[in-house]
């Protein structure tokens, strides 16, 4: 198992591979793989989307993944 935390200034449904995933600033469990992130909602961020390898992640030093506001 893997841990990732997207970051966003403000609460936000995260999609992973397309699914509902959990919400930002919170800490994530995925399979390690390379998994496509991005936000639900109205595209008023940035990057879209992002395409990242995760693994060799753990809860205390999880994957981060950051998206600001477009």
């Amino acid at each position: 198992m893997e841990f990732v935390i997207v970051k966003y200034p403000m609460s936000r449904t995260v999609l992973v591979d397309g699914e509902k995933s959990g919400l930002t600033n919170k800490i994530l469990r995925l399979a390690e793989g390379t998994h496509t992130f991005e936000l639900s909602g109205a595209k008023n961020y940035k990057p879209l989307s992002q395409t990242l390898a995760i693994k060799g992640t753990d809860s205390v030093n999880p994957k981060e993944v950051t998206f600001e506001k477009a």
